[in-house]
């Protein structure tokens, strides 16, 4: 239409006329003729949001989101993956490994770089996920510890170990704990691996389940600033576990 985009409704409209630059198509004449017809007032301007066909005065990011991307179907594991009050970088890398998106050595093979496929925390086979999470001797003697604390009965497969914890039984308080300790195995044996590769330190599978017990704790600790009760839950529930 020939108008700059620095250019404000109060420049166009000018003592109750619009101010518009000479239409250069039928098509612009016709909206020329269209804002004849409107008239502003003088009350104060006001955003209004249309999303799904219904107007808000409030902006809302996740509306927009929800709205802009492209809607899937919920996957059976989704609950047990982005848990309500969990640890944002344990749900990332969980999800990262269910979908099996993580640079595990039999990826970068696969993906043609030159490296040594032997897994780092046992040396006896390939790396590959379901190596890792718990063929491999080091991981499997933690998650045993694990799983003992949290009365779960340990497994070996990857694919049964996703599928026990989507069915787990009992409170929502020890179902909460037993996915919080479990995504923070993952965690922790993933960052040992990358320890050993990229540092050349090592720790002991009893140092990463201290970690692990920790950092559980430390998280239940912080429930506490929302909710008290809550938090006193988890805490005695999880002493209870830790002997």
């Amino acid at each position: 239409m020939g108008i700059s985009l620095k250019t404000t409704i109060a420049d166009l409209f000018v003592d109750g006329n619009w101010r518009l630059p000479p239409p250069r198509s039928e098509s612009m004449l016709q909206l020329h003729i269209f804002f004849t017809t409107l008239g502003l007032t003088e009350t104060e301007d006001r955003y209004e949001w249309i999303v799904n066909d219904k107007p808000s005065s409030r902006y809302s990011t996740s509306e927009i989101y929800r709205k802009l991307r492209d809607r899937e179907e919920t996957v059976p594991w989704a609950s047990i993956v982005w848990i309500g009050r969990g640890i944002p970088r344990h749900n990332f890398l969980t999800w990262l490994f269910v979908l099996n998106r993580c640079p595990t050595r039999d990826r970068l093979i696969g993906w043609g770089l030159q490296t040594d496929g032997a897994c780092l925390l046992c040396n006896q086979a390939a790396e590959s996920r379901d190596h890792l999470f718990y063929l491999c001797p080091y991981s499997w003697g933690i998650w045993v510890e694990i799983s003992r604390r949290c009365h779960l009965q340990p497994l070996r497969n990857w694919d049964q170990t996703l599928l026990s914890m989507q069915t787990l039984q009992g409170n929502k308080t020890a179902k909460k704990l037993t996915l919080l300790c479990w995504q923070s195995t993952i965690y922790w044996v993933w960052q040992e691996r990358n320890k050993r590769l990229h540092n050349n330190q090592y720790r002991s599978q009893d140092a990463v389940i201290k970690l692990i017990t920790r950092q559980i704790t430390d998280r239940i600790s912080g429930y506490r600033f929302d909710s008290p009760i809550i938090s006193s839950r988890y805490m005695q529930l999880c002493l209870s576990t830790a002997s």
